[in-house]
């Protein structure tokens, strides 16, 4: 395999970190330095800045990420993040993110193909979200949700939403996206005259956060990591 799928597979950083590990001389293979992306396989001794690599073995978890923390492993303003929580392998990385202020669901594993294929925009992997938002959400901005809203800097936000129900000045929704784009949510609700209170993502793929208590985590199962691998081969 080419040696940047090979770091990835050690869980120690993403494809294009790798790339760059590998650009900037700090990959060795067998002894050598190198500068090309190689094909390797697991007898060969490959170390980064030095340090021996190996493919470890794939785990994975489902979190229930409380509000106010960061899904980052560091912060340097110091700030809570979700590994002040969890206290798993060190190799272990998010599914993507979830802001400071949004709570619920994240996947965390050390399975970089896994991931890419979760979050990658050609699988349309579903994310559903339970939010409140200020004022009174009509029918007809669900439909121009649907159709596609182009936010100021430029990119067009879909997504489906449903009214559940109506609290005086509130409005609980359920809302499904397929690509998970920076506070898409936030930014696109308060474009539209209407900011988040209260977000939550309730799945992603084919997990639910189901009753698992908020701050707790969880490996997956054996029939959940059959239906996992199910369902990102999908396509």
């Amino acid at each position: 395999m080419r040696i940047q799928k090979y770091l990835r597979m050690c869980g120690i950083t993403s494809r294009r970190k790798a790339e760059e590990l590998v650009i900037n001389g700090k990959v060795s293979v067998n002894g050598n330095t190198i500068h090309d992306f190689v094909s390797v396989n697991e007898t060969d001794d490959v170390r980064v800045e030095g340090k021996s690599v190996k493919i470890r073995e794939k785990v994975y978890y489902i979190f229930n990420k409380p509000a106010g923390y960061l899904t980052t492993k560091n912060d340097p303003q110091g700030r809570k993040t979700i590994f002040d929580i969890l206290k798993i392998e060190p190799d272990i990385f998010p599914v993507g993110r979830l802001d400071a202020d949004t709570e619920g669901l994240l996947i965390l594993t050390n399975d970089g193909d896994m991931a890419q294929k979760l979050l990658h925009p050609r699988f349309e992997v579903p994310r559903n979200y339970e939010l409140i938002v200020e004022s009174k959400v009509e029918d007809e901005e669900l439909k121009k949700l649907e159709e596609g809203i182009t936010l100021p800097y430029g990119y067009k936000a879909r997504m489906k939403a449903k009214i559940l129900r109506y609290d005086g000045s509130k409005t609980y929704l359920r809302v499904s996206i397929s690509e998970g784009r920076k506070r898409e949510i936030r930014r696109t609700f308060k474009f539209i005259g209407h900011p988040v209170i209260y977000l939550k993502r309730v799945s992603f793929g084919p997990f639910n956060i189901g009753d698992l208590p908020r701050g707790s985590f969880r490996k997956l199962t054996e029939k959940e990591l059959r239906e996992l691998r199910e369902y990102v081969n999908r396509k």
